[in-house]
């Protein structure tokens, strides 16, 4: 009796699990689509994958490019929705390069909940082929033979045509340079000598031809007078006469102990000057005649007491162009050693 109740319980027992196994395997479905008629070599055709399942899964992973087989399919896009809670689908398209016809093998679906994984598979899907050959035909046609083209001169011509046209330009530039007539040789242009009296002789003189009538005219009479004795001064005495006042003039004068009636001429001639320009004092004809007066006085006067120098700066100058004389020759005979 006891041995007849264990037996019993352990059939109910296989019974009880391989009705619950049955039921949960069929609880999820995949079910495939294909939209197959027959394909060419490059042809794309849909494929879709549809999951139907009774409870939510940690992860769904549907097939990818690694569960296709590459050598004669390709995934060219791929798109996944969740059409329902229990309900999840893929669209594939595919590219087909078979030569034959082929199969679509069959495609894992993988559900995970933990540690545990559900596969689930794809049912095969066939692949029909449809040759591009004509019927009767089982290969390719033979191949033509390769077409020669006629050989292009022109690239040759042109570079002919480049070559003569640099020959020719080599040939001018040649030539040219040996038709140019030797140069001349150049020759020492020594600077001339300014005699500060002689330049101060002729600015009086210009002066004198003058005659000034309105306040502008006296004002540039003045300031020429001025001028005139204000350039002996800087060319005799490297004084910066140009550019100082009348009173740095007058003090740098007597600080190298310069004759006192020229300096008196000089401070008496540059204060006029300086009431013209900067008083709007406007002068007679008379007192324009007493200033040049004062100015042909000074040169009289600087011809007495300053010829030794001016002689002196001319011995300078004429040292300093025989020194610039001989360097220019040198150079010139190194010149032409060198050509």
């Amino acid at each position: 009796m006891t041995n007849t109740n264990i037996t019993n319980f352990l059939f109910l027992l296989v019974l009880w699990l391989s009705v619950g196994l049955l039921q949960g395997s069929q609880a999820q479905t995949v079910d495939e689509y294909a939209a197959v008629d027959s394909l060419k070599v490059g042809d794309t055709f849909d494929f879709s994958i549809v999951l139907n399942r009774e409870r939510e899964y940690d992860q769904i992973i549907f097939p990818d490019s690694s569960q296709l087989p590459g050598d004669y399919v390709e995934i060219r896009s791929r798109s996944q929705y969740k059409v329902t809670a229990f309900k999840d689908s893929v669209y594939y398209q595919l590219q087909f390069f078979a030569t034959a016809d082929t199969l679509l093998p069959e495609l894992p679906v993988l559900l995970v909940q933990g540690q545990d994984t559900t596969v689930l598979h794809t049912t095969p899907v066939p692949l029909p082929f449809h040759s591009v050959l004509a019927q009767g035909e089982d290969a390719f046609r033979p191949l033509k033979p390769i077409f020669e083209f006629a050989l292009a001169w022109w690239p040759y011509i042109l570079a002919i045509i480049l070559l003569c046209l640099a020959a020719y330009l080599l040939y001018s530039n040649w030539t040219k340079e040996e038709d140019q007539p030797a140069e001349a040789p150049r020759e020492f242009s020594a600077t001339p000598f300014e005699n500060p009296l002689k330049v101060l002789q002729q600015q009086i003189a210009r002066l004198e031809k003058s005659r000034p009538a309105t306040h502008e005219e006296f004002k540039i009479f003045y300031i020429d007078l001025g001028d005139a004795i204000r350039r002996y001064f800087e060319d005799l005495h490297h004084i910066p006469a140009l550019e100082s006042t009348s009173r740095e003039i007058i003090q740098s004068l007597q600080a190298r102990s310069i004759d006192r009636d020229l300096i008196d001429k000089t401070r008496s001639v540059l204060q006029e000057a300086d009431m013209v320009k900067f008083a709007h004092f406007t002068p007679s004809p008379d007192q324009a005649e007493e200033a040049l007066r004062k100015a042909q006085i000074f040169l009289r006067r600087a011809k007495e007491i300053d010829s030794p120098r001016v002689e002196h700066l001319r011995r300078q100058h004429q040292s300093r162009m025989e020194a610039q004389r001989e360097r220019f020759e040198k150079e010139q005979n190194t010149q032409k050693v060198d050509v």
